[in-house]
């Protein structure tokens, strides 16, 4: 990982929530509860994302193509590997672990092409390591960061807001007619979660987000917070989130699979409240960069694309020793084994690779 301002380490631990919601979503949380809370996290981390390339990377006119091979790889240095490996444990589980002794060569190759989200089969883009889509879709948006970033930054922050909310009065329309059993690819109804050009607009917002902290106003406010001012705006921040997630799971997201104009609100008052507040370290600032949590967020990656490797891995484990019939110690047992395996894999495999590839650095 690399090497973040101190006042910005909440914002990573805020991602590490975010996947940590995610993982207990899809593997141990009622549907009814985890559905909507993956679709805001979700798109949490593809906000914050935004953020952080525009923040990391200018992408100025000095940048040229060779600049950007350069930038890709070092992508896909951190990110493919750990892909890799992560498909390689799911295609385990299923092969030996669940006794089918064949698996689609097809579907494994375009998986490692980073290519699932782009069709429309459900057999691909479900695959044998279904989450791994969250990689294929931040490459794409990597891919094509610097061309997002250079459209958005002329753009006066009024006009860059306005063309949001356009793209979210469209998404809108697109998630409100999506079906389940459409094979359009534009109205699928999961490709309208995980079609890569629908997350340019989450990763668009973060841009917007990070072009809105460089302005004049924003770091006067920001300059004349304290401590304890700080405290309260993040206890504040969370309240809000906390009331809209409400409205928005309750009376907009009934008949709109996946539009972002819903969660949105919720995603930039949590996200914004944190950037503003975090340079005067507020009490939720302080606690979310504290040292165990900050060691954390280097597995954040591990954490998520391992979590259904490790969960078919175990099952035949936990039901043999009667564990799943018992959902606590299942849950701890689940969690600390995703946990030990994200750590190994983080220390003795993702960071050797990388540092191999010549770029020594912290990821």
């Amino acid at each position: 990982m690399e090497t973040k301002q101190n006042h910005l380490y909440s914002l990573a631990t805020l991602q590490l929530i975010a996947v940590v919601t995610i993982v207990m979503g899809h593997l141990w949380v009622s549907e009814s509860i985890s559905v909507f809370m993956n679709s805001v996290c979700v798109s949490f981390c593809f906000v914050y994302s935004g953020f952080f390339t525009a923040k990391r990377h200018n992408f100025d006119s000095s940048y040229r193509l060779n600049d950007h091979y350069h930038y890709m790889l070092d992508k896909l240095a951190k990110m493919y590997p750990m892909y890799v490996l992560a498909l390689v444990v799911c295609l385990f589980a299923f092969v030996f672990l669940k006794g089918q002794l064949s698996f689609a060569v097809k579907t494994v190759l375009i998986h490692l092409s980073l290519l699932s989200p782009w069709f429309s089969s459900s057999d691909i883009y479900f695959g044998y390591n279904a989450v791994g889509w969250w990689i294929c879709d931040l490459f794409f948006l990597y891919l094509i960061s610097p061309l997002i970033v250079r459209i958005l930054r002329p753009m006066r922050l009024p006009w860059q807001a306005l063309l949001i909310i356009v793209l979210l009065g469209l998404e809108f329309i697109g998630g409100y007619r999506s079906s389940m059993e459409s094979d359009s690819l534009l109205l699928n109804y999961y490709h309208m979660y995980e079609f890569p050009p629908i997350r340019i607009l989450d990763f668009a917002t973060g841009i917007v987000i990070f072009n809105t902290t460089r302005c004049a106003w924003w770091k006067q406010l920001s300059n004349k917070l304290t401590s304890n001012l700080s405290t309260v705006i993040e206890a504040l921040g969370v309240l809000v989130f906390a009331v809209l997630y409400w409205l928005e799971k309750t009376y907009l997201h009934e008949h709109c699979f996946r539009a972002f104009c819903i969660l949105a609100p919720s995603v930039v008052v949590l996200l914004m409240t944190f950037i503003l507040t975090s340079s005067k370290m507020g009490l939720l600032s302080r606690l979310l960069s504290s040292k165990p949590l900050v060691v954390m967020q280097q597995y954040t990656f591990e954490i998520y694309l391992l979590q259904l490797g490790v969960y078919f891995a175990l099952e035949p484990l936990c039901n043999k020793l009667g564990i799943s019939n018992q959902p606590i110690l299942h849950f701890v047992v689940q969690n600390a084994a995703l946990l030990l395996a994200a750590w190994a894999a983080h220390k003795y495999y993702v960071v050797p690779i990388y540092r191999r590839l010549g770029r020594n650095r912290r990821h």
